[in-house]
């Protein structure tokens, strides 16, 4: 077992930052190599990253606040208000602890009538809330009301057995807008841009769980990971190389265009070149009428129930709101259709593939 944990974590440092999306692309991924000798993991595992508030954003609410040292209750430390608010303090999610420390005639109204209060945090940032409702609120007093900064999980992109002391991961940029304008994701944000060779970047494993290759090295696997729900299969398919695994692989890859977006295709085309991958693709902005995973599947739906008869197992990883219902909704149609199924019989087909852990989800 690992000595490093959510206390103790690993001190990784990034050895090789790449897009890979190409110019011309609407959005932002990389590929992401972290030094970690003896950091123990398995291909499935996730690590868990403690990242940095963006340097910027900081200053920004120290030009309001001011500067000055705060005790930090959960850490039992002093420290610097402005390393508190860099590496400790939830900067995007406020609660009413904040609202209540800024007497004013709009906070009381919001503190008393729930439909109005949601809403207004769930839109405004700690910054946007300190330039609405200007105060002279403390340092201390605002450190003690911030939520703590959680750490972010992604899952790892590559076997250990192929790249001893490196940890592989795939990272979307993200970019999502709050009353005040377009905000950036803490986690990727540190990942893909603040983050320089000789920072320190704070990590632990986080165990799979189950979501792991088969022991089985004969049985075949379907593996079905749109966007940055591709990196755990990258490592599959490394792992199964490395040891010289027989059974059939078939990935199903969905992304914007195909141009501009199709992660690691060098990779996965060599593979099929080699006749040790099958490969479906679905790239939903190159054509009229957008095409996604689950049509994919759609299509190939015989040979899926072919795979599935001959003990195949499947894997999901991705979207968890809305790509992972519409797979699973597609896969049950398959297994209807194909096997005769009325749609009670069809759902009790996967839920029995699910206890015999053939049925595998990893999504976020």
């Amino acid at each position: 077992m690992s000595i490093y944990n959510r206390t103790n974590p690993f001190s990784a440092k990034i050895l090789e930052r790449s897009p890979l999306t190409k110019p011309g692309s609407t959005k932002e991924t990389y590929h992401i190599v972290l030094a970690v000798h003896d950091l123990p993991f398995q291909v499935g595992d996730s690590i868990a990253v403690f990242p940095e508030n963006d340097p910027d954003l900081v200053d920004q609410i120290l030009s309001i606040t001011g500067d000055g040292p705060i005790f930090d209750r959960r850490s039992n430390t002093t420290m610097p208000f402005r390393d508190f608010l860099l590496q400790k303090a939830n900067l995007a999610k406020c609660t009413s602890s904040l609202l209540k420390l800024i007497p004013s005639e709009k906070t009381a109204k919001l503190l008393e009538d729930k439909a109005l209060l949601l809403p207004f945090l769930e839109t405004h940032h700690l910054i946007d809330i300190l330039r609405v409702l200007p105060s002279a609120i403390s340092p201390q007093e605002l450190a003690s009301s911030l939520l703590p900064l959680m750490p972010r999980f992604y899952s790892i992109a590559s076997s250990p057995k192929m790249f001893p002391g490196q940890i592989h991961l795939t990272v979307a940029s993200l970019t999502y807008q709050s009353v005040a304008g377009p905000r950036r994701g803490v986690g990727s944000h540190f990942l893909c841009h603040l983050a320089e060779a000789s920072t320190v970047v704070p990590i632990y494993v986080q165990p799979s769980n189950g979501f792991t290759l088969p022991a089985d090295p004969e049985a075949p696997i379907i593996l079905i990971g749109p966007g940055t729900g591709i990196a755990p299969f990258r490592a599959f398919l490394q792992e199964r190389i490395a040891l010289q695994h027989k059974g059939l692989n078939w990935l199903f890859f969905g992304e914007r265009n195909l141009a501009t977006d199709f992660y690691y295709s060098d990779f996965w085309q060599e593979l099929e070149r080699q006749g040790r991958l099958r490969l479906d693709t679905a790239f939903s902005r190159d054509s009229a009428s957008k095409v996604y995973v689950q049509h994919r599947l759609w299509e190939r739906r015989a040979s899926i129930w072919d795979w599935l008869q001959k003990g195949a197992y499947l894997y999901v990883c991705g979207d968890a709101e809305q790509m992972a219902k519409d797979v699973d909704a597609t896969l049950q149609r398959i297994v209807s259709d194909q096997g005769g199924l009325i749609e009670e019989d069809a759902r009790e087909w996967l839920k029995r593939l699910r206890k015999e852990r053939r049925y595998l989800q990893d999504v976020y």
